[in-house]
């Protein structure tokens, strides 16, 4: 067993078929695969718990086994300690949990505050001498700690919000939404248990015709005094009988009974009945800030606590950093400054630069919530770790995705081992190993279809990854807009999104796109919010009503398909999530022998007493109690797993029994059911056919399904629920955890809704779907305040042409790239930890011209830019360190953004490409690539089009020599043309009798011909 690796052997966890495998201790590997193929089954559930149980069991005074997991394996060694950073793992529910309190920021800028800001006055808030005494009102100032700056301490938090921020109340607007709606109708629309209970409403009545106010005026109608009556009532008492009852009533508005009946509720259901109509408004005290009035006004290099908690952690690194550079920042919190700005960096590099420190937990996405864990990890400087993530670059734009890389990259550096489960080929391309599982989902995978480098899997003939990347990618049929009706939305606020306008084709695919934080997610929730609005208020009154949006009444309903967990109770099986348990159940009561037997729908169910196997309670499998550890499952030796009772289990339809019909894949229980007597389960099984989860068990359990498996069954069932056509569907991401193979099945399912006459909106990273849609919607340019702005409404040809837009220049990529062909020479597999084979370009390149090529970080396009310098001569310095040499001019604009990343591509430009050398020596350093054709290398920087070669590099040294830098980098890959005549191209220099007119050296090619 070699020490420098993890092994594990005969894996069976749920579907892995007794899998061998081997991942190299630090490096960065990627566990790649279609949905449902075992990867989160042998990393996460196999490996990370089983790890995670031996460290446990380390710490404990017994050395045990903790039995936490049902795994499987004969054998796992040379594993490490175990850190697993997830999508949403548990433990983030907390509403007062903010970005501030997740990371620890807060803790360290209530520190900087109240060590390195002076305190004001308490009573005109002006400033205090060195004494803290205030000159102008004769007192002294409370000297400033950590609890000043605390809004859950008495010491700092606003009293009149309780610094919470927020004063929760009923809003008017929420109340009567829309005015012009008469007294009588928005009686008759009010929510049930509020000021719709008949006493409330013949007392109003009893107000209203004593004052004389016409029931059937409209609210907006109303003169300033009969406002004041409806919403806050009057002093008449009135004898009123209700249900055979005399009593005396006042009427005290609708306001007034809210707010009365809202503080004396006794129970949450009551109080919730008032749910629709709180609304909450900034405290006016504190402005939001949570913190009472002087430490508000408390500064720190000119800002105060809440410029940097509402800020955005970009611009809040850039003025700690300007007044650590100016000596604004005091002596005494220096070190602590620079401590904050070295972790809110480490945010910004996982592209959350966006966040501010007050946003809540619970708004972040799965794959927001990850990459923060992540940063704070970058600051741990850990070292012999084994980091599991899942999916890091879920929800993250491509412009984005470099930044990712990098930080996995320095985990990687420190000495860690890396294991990423991973779709994107980004990442896949970047990776030192990778180990593919498959070759299909469920019973179809659980096997190790690769293990190697990137290079190797491009040729392996047995990989779906390979397969799917050689492809020219996911394909459709336009829908023609020519004679299209149109949705248009005006005036839509939300977030970082102000004033904006969003318009889309009706019977078309609409994908709104921008870098992460742009405000995608906000335009869309206010296209949902009107068009539900409008399409209410036309089932209500018949009216359009909403003057912000047009095109709204060829719409009948509008669904948002949001990202969240399915169902995880053990109970819960793919027939019960879809609705079509009770079918099934049906068809076996209606059966000759159950009605024999005189069984009902019950005994066919496994949650219900009477049928069901009681000595496992219906789950087929035997609880063990651990006492002090977690339980184990072993198949119930009572029913053999079969989960029902011996009398149930003999009734018969057709030729099987219940358990063998749950037993059933989907694919083999289509043929089986009848389409006449079945029709609502053959419907539900031919939609999870379409959406490729045919192998799956319909009494699987949904804990088992894969975050892919559990996305498209999510979508399947809102496919499923009783439609009309005119339906405006939109999704959240709905590539998001799918393998590319796997997307086709999406794009199936938006084929099928926009032919049935719906329409189809999704906002979307992936860009080869945003190429095929009919419509896009481009956020940005940037994310947070620099984002929130429709730079693009067009179609996908027009976004490419779009400067502004990020996502165009990577569509743009995508259009001028060479079609996708794999290639077929074999390439020899390397043993982990190898160094590239330098000795193909060995002699070749002292004075060949190459470009050196890298993206910046940042840019002023708010995204990763492309840089690159022609140099002269490329130089080999050790072939087996795998060192490469050159010289640059010190100061350049190029290679010091290159430098500033790390890691670059030398591009080995050809004989016939002497109009690139020439178009690099013009334009701005950042738009020399605009014009050329070129796609991310293995190392995410940019290759040239007809290149006869690349080698990706990272940096390790540079040394001046008068007024160039020599540059020393590591050799990563080497990708050389191979089977070609095309040579480098020449230096322009002459006079080497050593070199031929191509650069090469003449005693080599002597050599050949000897």
């Amino acid at each position: 067993m070699s020490l420098d690796s993890i092994r594990l052997e005969g894996v069976t966890t749920h579907n892995l078929k007794s899998v061998d495998v081997s991942f190299p201790k630090g490096k960065l590997v990627v566990a790649a695969g279609v949905s449902g193929s075992g990867k989160s089954s042998l990393v996460i559930d196999t490996l990370f718990e089983h790890s995670k149980t031996l460290y446990l069991g380390a710490l404990s005074s017994k050395s045990l086994d903790m039995g936490d997991g049902d795994y499987q394996f004969d054998r796992i060694a040379g594993t490490q300690p175990p850190v697993a950073l997830r999508q949403r793992d548990g433990g983030y529910s907390n509403p007062r949990s903010t970005v501030g309190t997740l990371t620890g920021l807060d803790g360290l800028y209530r520190l900087l505050f109240g060590a390195g800001s002076r305190p004001v006055c308490p009573a005109c808030l002006g400033p205090t001498g060195p004494d803290l005494f205030c000159d102008d009102c004769g007192c002294f100032a409370e000297p400033h700690s950590a609890k000043h700056f605390s809004p859950n301490r008495k010491e700092g938090k606003c009293l009149q919000c309780d610094g919470i921020g927020e004063l929760v109340g009923f809003s008017l607007e929420k109340i009567i939404p829309d005015r012009s709606k008469t007294l009588t109708e928005i009686w008759d629309g009010a929510d049930p248990g509020t000021f719709a209970v008949p006493n409330v409403r013949k007392a109003f009545e009893a107000m209203a015709a004593d004052i004389g106010l016409d029931l059937g005026l409209p609210f907006e109608k109303l003169s300033p005094e009969q406002t004041e009556r409806v919403l806050h009532g009057s002093d008449t008492i009135y004898t009123l009988k209700i249900r055979k009852v005399t009593n005396d009533f006042r009427f005290e508005g609708i306001l007034g009974f809210l707010e009365r009946a809202y503080r004396n509720a006794s129970s949450a259901a009551r109080k919730n009945a008032f749910s629709n109509y709180l609304g909450r408004e900034v405290c006016p005290a504190c402005n939001g800030g949570r913190l009472r009035p002087e430490s508000l006004k408390a500064t720190v290099a000119g800002h105060t606590f809440h410029d940097f908690q509402g800020d955005e952690l970009s611009r809040s690194i850039t003025r700690l950093r300007d007044g650590l550079a100016s000596g604004d920042v005091p002596a005494q919190v220096r070190e602590l400054a620079s401590a904050i700005v070295k972790q809110s960096a480490n945010i910004e590099d996982v592209g959350l630069g966006h966040l501010q420190l007050q946003r809540p937990v619970t708004t972040l996405s799965g794959g927001e919530l990850q990459r923060l864990l992540l940063a704070q990890h970058l600051a741990s400087d850990l070292t012999g770790v084994m980091y599991v993530l899942d999916e890091p670059t879920a929800g993250l734009h491509e412009a984005d995705t470099g930044k990712i890389l990098t930080s996995l990259r320095r985990l990687r550096d420190l000495g860690n081992t890396v294991i990423v489960i991973e779709h994107d080929e980004s990442v896949i391309r970047a990776a030192d190993w990778i180990v593919e599982l498959g070759p299909g989902a469920g019973s179809r995978g659980g096997e190790v279809v690769f293990e190697g480098r990137f290079a190797d899997l491009l040729t392996s003939g047995d990989s779906p990854t390979a397969t799917a990347m050689a492809s020219d990618g996911p394909s459709r049929t336009r829908t023609g807009l020519a004679d299209a009706p149109w949705v248009e939305v005006r005036g839509i606020t939300r977030n970082n999104v102000v004033d904006q306008a969003a318009r889309f084709p009706l019977g078309a695919l609409t994908c709104v796109s921008g870098v992460s934080g742009a405000g995608k997610s906000s335009l869309v929730a206010g296209i949902h919010s009107a068009v539900s609005r409008a399409v209410a208020q036309r089932s209500t009154d018949g009216s359009a009503g909403n003057t912000g949006i047009r095109g709204a009444e060829a719409l009948d309903d509008v669904i948002y398909v949001e990202q969240r967990p399915i169902g995880r109770s053990s109970r819960s099986t793919l027939v019960t999530y879809i609705g079509i348990s009770d079918h099934i159940r049906d068809a076996f009561a209606g059966s000759a022998d159950a009605v024999e037997r005189g069984l009902g729908r019950g005994e066919f169910s496994p949650n219900v007493a009477g049928g069901r196997c009681e000595s496992c309670r219906g789950l087929g499998l035997a609880e063990i109690e651990m006492t002090l550890f977690k339980s184990e499952f072993i198949v119930c030796p009572e029913c053999e797993g079969r989960r029902f009772q011996e009398h149930v289990l003999e009734v018969r339809l057709g030729d099987k029994n219940i358990h063998d019909v749950l037993s059933m894949t989907v694919e083999d229980a289509l043929a089986w059911f009848d389409a006449t007597s079945s029709p609502k389960v053959v419907q539900a099984l031919g939609v999870l056919s379409e959406f490729g989860l045919g192998y799956l068990q319909l009494g699987c359990s949904t804990t088992t399904l894969s975050g892919g498996e559990a996305q498209r069954l999510n979508l399947a069932g809102e496919l499923l629920k009783q439609r009309r056509n005119r339906t405006l569907f939109i999704f959240d991401e709905p590539t998001r955890g799918l393998h590319t193979a796997d997307i086709r099945h999406l794009l199936a399912l938006f084929e099928r809704l926009i032919s049935t006459g719906n329409t189809i909106v999704v906002i979307e990273h992936d860009v080869k779907v945003i190429a095929i849609a009919d419509w896009v919607i481009d956020l940005g340019p940037g994310a947070g305040r620099e984002g929130g702005r429709v730079v693009h409404s067009g179609t996908p040809e027009e976004l490419a042409d779009n400067a502004e837009s990020v996502t165009g220049r990577f569509v743009r990529r995508l259009r001028d790239a060479p079609a996708a062909v794999a290639p077929t020479a074999p390439v020899e597999s390397r043993r982990p930890g190898a160094s590239p084979d330098l000795g193909i370009i060995g002699e070749l390149l002292p004075r060949a011209v190459t470009v050196v090529a890298g993206t910046a970080r940042r840019s002023e396009r708010n995204g990763p830019t492309p840089y690159g310098l022609v140099i002269g001569s490329l130089t080999v310095v050790s072939d087996e360190l795998a060192l490469i040499g050159f010289l640059v001019r010190s100061g350049s604009t190029s290679w010091n953004a290159i430098a500033d990343t790390g890691r670059f591509c030398v591009n080995i430009l050809g004989e016939d490409q002497h109009d690139v050398s020439d178009a690099f020596s013009q334009g701005r350093p950042d738009s020399r690539f605009d014009a050329l054709a070129w796609t991310p290398s293995s190392n995410g920087c940019p290759r040239l089009s007809g290149a006869v070669g690349t080698v990706d590099c990272s940096l390790k040294s540079t040394y001046r020599i008068g007024d160039h830098e020599f540059v020393l980098a590591t050799v990563v890959s080497v990708d050389m043309e191979a089977g070609t005549d095309r040579r480098p191209l020449l230096r322009a220099e002459r006079g080497d009798s050593a070199l031929d007119d191509y650069g090469w050296r003449r005693f080599a090619r002597e050599a050949e011909a000897r």
